[in-house]
């Protein structure tokens, strides 16, 4: 009987460690403030009309989140990294899996193949982005160029892994996007 209480109170002081311990593969998300959003935001997937139309904007697992996290194309699967909280009176896409915001890298300054990254949100307008009606672009708020420079999906590489990038309009599908 002393054996089986000492046992029982061993297991009782050990569970709140328990409760408490992170496995070993769980995310290391960079320790950051969680931006100020609107009443009005909302999670949305960012779906690519290119191709098969079944890839979505995802931050890279590899980057851990970190400022300058890589944003691509994955097949779409619902996972934490293809979460955006669209926030329509900041005009904001935050990340649900790292709570970084979708940025453009101001080291491209908006030119073709700019990169796309997740930064801590600090509403600066490469931070903001906009769409319109009838208009399936999605527009950056810095390098806006006259509603001519537009998020685009890299198409020299096909699968998973692909770079969601600037590039100037052109119309075609590589540049269209649905909200859902």
């Amino acid at each position: 009987m002393r054996r089986s209480l000492r046992t029982l109170i061993t297991i009782a002081a050990a569970a709140p460690l328990l409760l408490t311990a992170t496995p070993a593969n769980a995310s290391t998300t960079p320790n950051r403030p969680a931006p100020e959003v609107s009443a009005t935001a909302e999670w949305i997937q960012i779906r690519s009309l290119y191709g098969s139309q079944n890839q979505c904007l995802d931050a890279d697992l590899n980057g851990g989140g970190a400022n300058g996290t890589k944003v691509q194309l994955w097949d779409c699967n619902g996972s934490d990294q293809q979460q955006w909280l669209l926030d329509f009176e900041n005009k904001q896409l935050i990340n649900k899996k790292f709570w970084a915001c979708l940025d453009a890298d101001l080291n491209g300054g908006g030119a073709n193949g700019t990169k796309l990254q997740l930064w801590t949100c600090n509403s600066s307008d490469q931070q903001k982005w906009l769409r319109y009606y009838d208009d399936l672009a999605i527009y950056n708020g810095r390098f806006f160029n006259g509603k001519n420079t537009v998020v685009d999906r890299d198409v020299s590489h096909g699968g998973n892994g692909a770079k969601a990038q600037l590039w100037a309009k052109n119309f075609q599908p590589q540049q269209w996007w649905e909200f859902e």
